[in-house]
């Protein structure tokens, strides 16, 4: 699966069509491709933004940097496989991450992937790494973050394509996870994650201009806690069902992007228009997280495609916890302050 098939919504809006030279061919069976993006960003809140991220006061560099690496080999009309290592924004450029590993066989119109995988939440879950995929620097934090970057499982998956008419397809994957590990770093908190059950189902509706997600996914899931000079905590297992559904529809040059998730410690959603004017593309994006993380959020920004395997975004957001609660600081606020404007300017692309 190459990532230059992934970009829907360029296409759709006539954004960025990645070109088909974006990969080396290393024989006619086995190519290399890669991706990458970087900012300058900063906000004006001391306390930081974002899991992964930890955007604040101070100018940041290499908030959002992010660069990996793919390679597909093509055995037969039949068998496939493919990996990509990710050096992600909360990584060290020396312990990237194996995103995914999987072995492909398709038959007819029937394809099944056997080892780490993405997981299918989201209508960019596929490329969420690869900025140059997507109009916005980033992916909804709201939505897209609400799982504290765990974004792959070891198992296997199985998805039929289903032609419903010359225009319109159905696609259903269901999956099933073994155990696996996460871990994810919260400031100076550390969570460990023992995930014991993965299994879920996605479907998607597209045609010519439009695309309608629906995801579920069930985990099952202990974690031990760890602060430091605190000996670590222990959880008992949980188990978490979510739900995920998505819309993205077009009308020649306008682009409406819709996602709900809604589990039991969040409903959170976001709506987006993005509007392409050749190598320019206006967008704004309003977001809300209600229950354990309430916030409110508005985005204006601008992309601009410097060629069709570079581009640069421009952003501004308001994010409010008017709650009284966090909201997307990941931290007791320094100043009482729960309101903060982020500022980024970041560059992608992909080769």
């Amino acid at each position: 699966m190459n990532i230059s098939t992934y970009c829907f919504t360029a296409t759709a809006l006539t954004l960025t069509t990645f070109a088909a030279n974006a990969k080396i061919n290393v024989t006619d069976d086995i190519s290399l491709s890669g991706f990458g993006s970087t900012s300058i960003t900063q906000s004006d809140n001391a306390t930081p933004l974002y899991v992964n991220r930890e955007i604040t006061d101070d100018t940041c560099y290499d908030c959002d940097t992010t660069f990996g690496l793919q390679g597909d080999i093509r055995f037969n009309d039949s068998f496939n496989a493919s990996v990509q290592i990710v050096k992600r924004p909360q990584d060290e450029w020396s312990s990237p991450e194996l995103e995914w590993a999987y072995l492909g066989y398709n038959v007819s119109d029937f394809n099944l992937k056997v080892g780490r995988l993405r997981l299918p939440l989201f209508l960019s879950s596929e490329y969420y790494y690869v900025g140059q995929a997507y109009t916005s620097a980033r992916p909804p934090q709201e939505v897209y973050n609400s799982i504290l970057g765990i974004t792959s499982y070891d198992g296997i998956s199985g998805t039929w394509d289903i032609e419903i008419n010359d225009e319109s397809y159905l696609t259903l994957t269901p999956y099933v996870g073994v155990e696996s590990k996460g871990e994810v770093n919260i400031r100076t908190t550390n969570y460990d994650f023992d995930i014991e059950k993965t299994f879920g189902f996605h479907s998607e509706v597209s045609g010519f201009d439009y695309r309608v997600m629906f995801n579920y996914a069930h985990f099952k899931y202990a974690v031990d806690v760890t602060l430091p000079g605190i000996p670590t905590q222990q959880y008992p297992a949980d188990n978490i069902n979510i739900y995920t559904v998505g819309l993205e529809k077009s009308w020649d040059k306008l682009m409406l992007t819709t996602e709900v998730l809604v589990d039991t410690m969040h409903f959170n959603w976001y709506s987006s228009l993005a509007y392409n004017m050749d190598k320019f593309t206006p967008y704004v994006t309003y977001a809300e997280s209600h229950h354990n993380q309430k916030n409110n959020s508005l985005l204006f920004g601008v992309r601009y495609d410097l060629t069709t395997t570079i581009s640069l975004n421009a952003e501004w957001k308001y994010t409010d916890a008017n709650s009284g609660d966090n909201g997307e600081l990941i931290a007791d606020p320094v100043d009482g302050d729960l309101d903060a404007q982020l500022y980024t300017v970041m560059v992608n692309f992909i080769f």
